[in-house]
């Protein structure tokens, strides 16, 4: 894929997938099931039927056990489906148009098709594949059509062109849309995401403090910090440096519930946000974070340890009052050794 997607919507996609892709080899699977039962089995369905199945089988077994796939295989099954597609058009306008009047359940499924196609890929990509998959249609109904010509058939393949044709203009449309909302979207999560670490930066930190406040919530605050920092830049390097917290970061996560929210703070400072917790959990929390930090063997560094204060929500408090006492307990674990964590009830 080309396009910038955001988290949210990989998962998004990933959910669209899992639930569509057994559905669809189902469908598939009892076509294939009636067609064989059949007297006069149609050969088209007997080759594409079993074909799809295949197709199908082979996009559940990436989509839940091989995820690193997943882009290879997406795109094999868009040139797939738009082979198969290909044939089943072509066999039907050439040999069961003129006799059935209708263009059977391909029609129902190709709006589908488009809508995946624009789902999937990137806007330039999208266009083209579309556009050659309805050119190729085109082409086979002018070759059919003066046969048609005088029959209702050829009014539905007329029809069915003109439909097809307003609903492909129509996703462009939305497609261009989704695609400002996606940049909205990417925009917004950089504005709030540390670009280092990943983790939530000081901005999204701040919306989380000053919702808990609107809302009054019970909630607990933590700030991290580095112990001896600049020391670490000066004798390691500032890439050894920037290792360090990054491993910083994911050495504390492991101890985190999800409802935890772990940002950086700035330099190399963090802050934990912690719902639902008072100061004593808070606390405890606190040193199970330091003893892992300071237990841990790093890559690039002989030891580390953090220095830890602990602050919670009161009555009455605003976002300075709360960080002011955070930042007052964690000037005391500083001033008092470090590798140490301070608690303010103040």
């Amino acid at each position: 894929m080309t396009n910038a997607m955001p988290l949210s919507l990989q998962k998004l996609k990933y959910r669209f997938y899992a639930v569509l892709l057994p559905v669809f080899l189902l469908v598939a699977s009892m076509g294939w099931y009636e067609e064989f039962k059949k007297a006069d089995k149609d050969p088209a369905n007997m080759i594409i039927m079993p074909t799809l199945i295949a197709l199908y089988l082979i996009s559940i077994f990436v989509l839940f056990f091989k995820k690193d796939w997943s882009e290879a295989v997406e795109k094999f099954m868009i040139i797939a489906v738009c082979l198969v597609s290909a044939v089943k058009f072509t066999y039907v306008v050439t040999h069961e148009l003129e006799q059935t009047m209708s263009l059977g359940p391909f029609t129902f499924w190709m709006p589908m098709f488009y809508m995946f196609l624009f789902f999937l890929l990137n806007i330039r990509w999208a266009l083209i594949v579309t556009a050659a998959t309805y050119v190729w249609f085109l082409g086979v109904g002018i070759y059919k059509l003066p046969d048609l010509m005088g029959t209702p058939a050829s009014f539905l393949l007329i029809h069915y062109f003109f439909a097809n044709l307003v609903f492909l203009v129509t996703l462009f449309f939305l497609h261009t849309v989704k695609q400002s909302y996606i940049k909205a979207e990417v925009l917004e999560e950089m504005a709030n995401t540390d670009y280092l670490t990943g983790l939530p930066n000081r901005r999204k930190i701040d919306k989380e403090l000053v919702k808990g406040l609107k809302n009054e919530q019970r909630l607990s605050i933590i700030y991290l910090d580095i112990d001896h920092f600049k020391q670490i830049n000066d004798s390691y390097g500032h890439t050894a440096g920037d290792m360090v917290l990054k491993e910083f970061t994911n050495k504390t996560l492991e101890i985190l519930d999800k409802e935890d929210l772990l940002g950086r703070w700035g330099g190399e400072e963090f802050m934990l946000l912690l719902k639902n917790r008072d100061i004593g959990k808070a606390k405890l929390l606190a040193e199970k974070i330091r003893k892992h930090i300071s237990q841990h063997d790093y890559e690039t560094i002989n030891g580390l340890t953090a220095s830890f204060g602990v602050a919670e929500l009161q009555a009455g408090d605003t976002l300075d009052s709360l960080l002011n006492r955070a930042d007052k307990a964690l000037y005391e674990a500083k001033n008092n050794g470090r590798d140490q964590v301070a608690v303010n009830e103040q």
